[in-house]
């Protein structure tokens, strides 16, 4: 009793919600060294194959469908953003005053144009003739991994141009990179 007493409940409140944050910061941080590790291994993937002279043939060909980074990011993304409003609907639901409530529902509301703006600009870059892309907000950031083996100059502009319109975030704050 004495620790209810000694914190209150928004702060507990307040708490959750910043180790939440914490948690899918280092989510989304975790996922993005892997696409790195991802995109390393991939290279040396390309490069040992190319040193295999003889085909290997199995006994027995069963197609399988390789899970595709893209659409698994898009299910893992919404996953932490559907845990995420839970929470702060919970939050918005059991506040104790009127500045925490506001706050969670402000949270939602930058979260739901976030989800806007990101599934916005990956439609405008597939419409530039790629595959897929997946764009990534952060505060002052953009990052965008786009489906192709290898992007050129003018391709990484064209990507940059439609984030930025879209985002209003600034050329040098925008990563780009592909993946295949």
């Amino acid at each position: 009793m004495k620790i209810i007493s000694v914190f209150s409940l928004s702060k507990i409140g307040k708490i959750a919600a910043f180790v939440v944050t914490i948690g899918i910061l280092s989510i989304v941080a975790t996922s993005a060294w892997n696409c790195v590790q991802d995109m390393r291994q991939a290279r040396a993937n390309r490069s040992n194959a190319l040193q295999v002279t003889k085909p290997m043939v199995p006994d027995q060909v069963i197609p399988v469908m390789a899970p595709d980074f893209f659409t698994e990011y898009r299910l893992e993304r919404d996953k932490i953003r559907s845990e995420r409003s839970d929470l702060l609907r919970e939050i918005i639901k059991n506040a104790k005053t009127e500045d925490d409530r506001h706050q969670a529902q402000e949270t939602i509301i930058k979260m739901t144009l976030e989800k806007q703006r990101e599934v916005e600009m990956e439609n405008l870059i597939k419409a530039k003739g790629f595959n897929d892309a997946l764009v990534f907000i952060r505060d002052n950031s953009v990052s965008a991994v786009v489906k192709t083996t290898a992007l050129t100059k003018e391709e990484v502009v064209q990507v940059a141009e439609v984030i930025s319109r879209v985002a209003g975030v600034k050329p040098e704050d925008i990563t780009v990179s592909a993946k295949p």
